[in-house]
């Protein structure tokens, strides 16, 4: 390195939010969504119609795991979590069937956690089925605002409440016969 020589990292535009030098946290390892995704993407940009970012319904996607305010503590402990967090009034979470396959804890913790989204009344938790095929959008993890590409995706192939709560009860059934 010669004397004066710049050894900054370069910046690099970061989709959707701007330029960075850093990770964003599409590249860091996640447990689920971040609050300062939820900040940024919910947020209000300068120009944009709508109303204010708390009022902002929001769409939570999870591909390996159940959505961390939606968790059992049984499930969140098994996980290495402290609890789960309060969700955002009007959140809507999907859940992918993976999930459904990748053990947390043992039997009973998989079945009780299953019990728990099939007996939630509070906020909708529908199943993206493996049936529903592989969608470029859909790759990883994320929470975004109502109306997003990610989330018009996600309602036209997700299974309804009611049947997403009957697949949650068979799953359930499922550990507790093992």
């Amino acid at each position: 390195m010669t004397a004066g020589e710049d050894i900054r990292p370069p910046l690099r535009l970061v989709p959707g939010l701007g330029w960075s030098s850093g990770p964003s946290t599409v590249d860091r390892t996640r447990r689920g969504p971040d609050l300062i995704d939820l900040i940024r993407l919910v947020g209000r940009r300068p120009g944009d119609p709508g109303e204010a970012a708390a009022e902002c319904d929001v769409v939570v996607f999870e591909t390996l795991c159940v959505p961390e305010p939606l968790r059992t503590p049984a499930y969140a402990l098994a996980l290495g979590d402290d609890g789960g967090d309060a969700f955002p009034r009007g959140a809507r979470f999907f859940l992918h069937e993976a999930a459904l396959h990748a053990r947390v804890g043992d039997e009973s913790v998989m079945a009780d956690q299953l019990d728990a989204l099939a007996d939630r009344r509070d906020v909708p938790v529908r199943l993206v089925p493996f049936t529903a095929g592989h969608t470029g959008v859909l790759r990883s993890s994320f929470a975004l605002p109502t109306g997003r590409r990610q989330a018009d995706v996600l309602e036209r192939i997700a299974l309804d409440v009611a049947s997403s709560r009957a697949e949650f009860r068979r799953w359930a059934a499922h550990y507790r016969s093992r």
